[in-house]
């Protein structure tokens, strides 16, 4: 069962039958209600939307007297081909209650991210469950996938070099507190522009992250080519899917990248001011993972 970790003294654990609730207490009343009195939670919903659908396949809440706070509830899911196959089954019992203590300690060390109030976890037989994560919104943030599709040429030509700034200086923020993320895709890096035309970044999605005391420059630099391989990995399909897209990728140049690198590389205390020689060993041109990327789309496996 879950179990209350000493990194975890905000929290409250509680279980009624199949479900345990990790919940951080200033959420404990609403939370409680919602997932051990459905039923007069939903009587409470018709009257007053207090539960709505948001972009995608999440649920939103409004937290009390604020229509603009929101919580979110997001199913537990693999990713990739284990996604396709297993869903939202789970056996590994300690893995939701880590992604919550590295949440943690993300905040605590300043690390944009949206802060993970609490897990439910419904258990279905011996050591199998599924899982929901409850996050607070982040109002106005579109993750980097929704920005590339949803804005104009014009607008990422514009505005391209404040937004690499912004994520240059999350993910060395991220790695400078000790944390390697698991998955680090386009999709787990939320932008918002803000009413001053300031860009911030966030991260989301710590599940099966690693906090470290140093993160050396050669995990760094993995991480970093676990994005960059995202990134051409949007650009190669839509170079065979999606014109329009295309031609906004195009408007990601290679010179981006050494921008992206550079900022990365010299924020704040510089790691090295000999930078030019981490890029040359970060260039990739990711072929392997280019003959998976044929695979049939039926897989329509989108990291």
């Amino acid at each position: 069962m879950l179990t209350k970790s000493m990194t975890l003294p905000a929290f409250s654990l509680l279980k009624q039958g199949n479900t345990t609730l990790l919940v951080k207490d200033q959420y404990r009343e609403l939370l409680f209600n919602m997932v051990f009195h459905p039923e007069t939670f939903e009587d409470k919903r018709k009257t007053s939307g207090t539960v709505k659908y948001g972009r995608g396949a999440y649920r939103t809440i409004p937290l009390s007297g604020n229509s603009r706070e929101r919580l979110i509830i997001r199913n537990y899911r693999h990713g990739g081909l284990f996604g396709k196959l297993l869903g939202g089954i789970f056996y590994n019992e300690n893995r939701p209650v880590n992604e919550v203590a590295i949440n943690e300690i993300a905040l605590q060390k300043d690390v944009l991210s949206a802060e993970v109030v609490a897990v439910i976890k419904r258990r279905l037989w011996g050591l199998f469950y599924t899982a929901d994560f409850i996050s607070r919104e982040i109002p106005d943030a579109v993750d980097l996938i929704q920005l590339i599709t949803e804005s104009s040429g014009t607008f990422i030509q514009k505005f391209k070099r404040p937004v690499i700034r912004a994520i240059a200086g999350l993910l060395r923020n991220m790695h400078d507190a000790g944390i390697f993320h698991a998955d680090l895709h386009l999709k787990n890096i939320l932008v918002k522009h803000d009413s001053t035309g300031e860009f911030h970044a966030y991260i989301i999605d710590l599940d099966k992250s690693v906090v470290t005391e140093k993160l050396n420059i050669d995990k760094r630099m993995k991480n970093l080519l676990r994005l960059d391989r995202s990134v051409e990995k949007l650009r190669w399909l839509s170079g065979r899917t999606n014109t329009s897209l295309h031609q906004k990728m195009g408007f990601i140049s290679r010179t981006d990248k050494i921008r992206f690198f550079r900022s990365y590389l010299l924020w704040g205390n510089a790691l090295d001011k000999d930078w030019k020689k981490y890029l040359r060993q970060s260039h990739s041109r990711h072929a392997i993972h280019k003959l998976w990327w044929r695979i049939p789309r039926f897989f329509k496996i989108f990291s």
